[in-house]
């Protein structure tokens, strides 16, 4: 049986943040009780139509720690339907401010056993200049109640290039980070997203960020302080004690399968893509005729799929496994790709073994050589 990943949508929140593009809704409670019936019924049509081993699942949203534990244990509960004897991962994303002891013991009962908690940044004046409405005191707090209610896997996102941010900022998000030693860390840089409020700020001039060539030194400072504390990076932006990679998010950089529910979730299953609607309405009429709410289709041609691949796998440190890329595509990636290999071999882009792989000064400038791959 075909072993697949499964991310769930839950498109709620208390506040939607400021550089949020993501279909999440807030003052919406009258919506929830609804969707979540129109969710477990999205999950039993597949279940008819599907024989798939699921092996990791990720709640994502939006917010899946803002609504009621009843819903997530509902939602749990309907999945089982799948076979799910070897999960290895199971993922929620929190938010500090929206969970408590109870909803944290109810995860662990219902086999959750790895947090996502979205920190963004330790710093008051930071989380205020784009729209968190949680306190550092309030994530250090949560945090603790993470690790009291027993759970030892916990990953973090922090965020670099925010508005009001500058080094001293930062490092200081660095010594917490320290002191908290998390499993993992996802620490992103700002991407100014069209339909996010930073973007209408950005365009009007008034979003002040920092210069590149500083952000990439502080990155550089944050790659070796974290590696100094076992947080080794893996992929571009994600950095994880040894066996707490993210197994979900490797199946996406790996190319494997994964089935997606929900408002605006995106599946992939053998040659296809799918996304569903993110519409409220159009999700509820769909459901209610027994039909897929997905929007849109799209067939994932050979050669397309050898291009997500290597951008995926390039993303990763470890880069692309040279014989893996001949059994998988029958190519040879170093001969097909030779032209553009050339045109940066003599700039120390690239670390050439039994993998293909960039160096750290390739990773930093990995645009330019995968836009001739593009």
């Amino acid at each position: 049986m075909e072993k697949v990943g499964c991310y769930i949508h839950i498109p709620f929140c208390h506040k939607k943040c400021y550089y949020c593009d993501f279909c999440a809704y807030m003052n919406v409670e009258n919506r929830i009780d609804n969707y979540i019936n129109n969710l477990t019924r999205e999950i039993e049509l597949y279940q008819d139509k599907l024989c798939v081993d699921i092996d990791s699942i990720y709640l994502g949203g939006g917010t899946p720690s803002y609504i009621d534990s009843k819903y997530i244990e509902s939602i749990v509960k309907t999945l089982h339907n799948f076979n799910l004897d070897n999960l290895k991962e199971f993922t929620i994303e929190c938010n500090p401010n929206s969970i408590n002891k109870d909803k944290l013991l109810l995860y662990k009962d219902l086999g959750i056993n790895r947090i996502s908690l979205g920190v963004q940044s330790f710093d008051d004046k930071v989380l205020r200049s784009i729209g968190r409405d949680h306190s550092s005191e309030i994530a250090i707090s949560d945090i603790e109640l993470i690790r009291n209610t027993g759970f030892d896997n916990l990953s973090f996102d922090l965020m670099l290039n925010l508005p009001n941010q500058d080094y001293k900022s930062i490092k200081n998000d660095l010594n917490i980070v320290k002191s908290i030693s998390p499993e993992h860390i996802s620490w992103y840089s700002l991407i100014v997203e069209e339909g996010s409020r930073f973007y209408t700020l950005n365009k009007k001039g008034k979003l002040n960020l920092m210069d590149d060539d500083i952000e990439v030194d502080i990155f550089d400072e944050l790659i070796e302080n974290l590696d100094q504390i076992g947080l080794k990076r893996y992929e571009i932006s994600n950095f994880a004690k040894k066996g707490f990679e993210s197994y979900h998010n490797k199946k996406y950089w790996e190319g494997n399968g994964y089935i997606a529910f929900g408002m605006s979730a995106a599946g992939y299953l053998g040659n296809y893509r799918y996304n569903n609607t993110k519409n409220f309405i159009h999700y509820n009429n769909m459901i209610n005729k027994n039909k897929l709410p997905i929007e849109n289709i799209e067939i994932i041609e050979s050669q397309e799929k050898e291009i997500e691949y290597i951008i995926f796998k390039l993303r990763e440190i470890s880069g692309i496994n040279l014989k893996a890329f001949k059994d998988k595509f029958g190519v040879d990636f170093i001969d097909k790709y030779k032209d553009e290999i050339n045109q940066f071999i003599d700039l120390d882009y690239f670390i050439i073994d039994d993998n293909f792989r960039f160096s750290k000064k390739g990773m930093d400038l990995s645009n330019q050589f995968l836009s001739l791959i593009i």
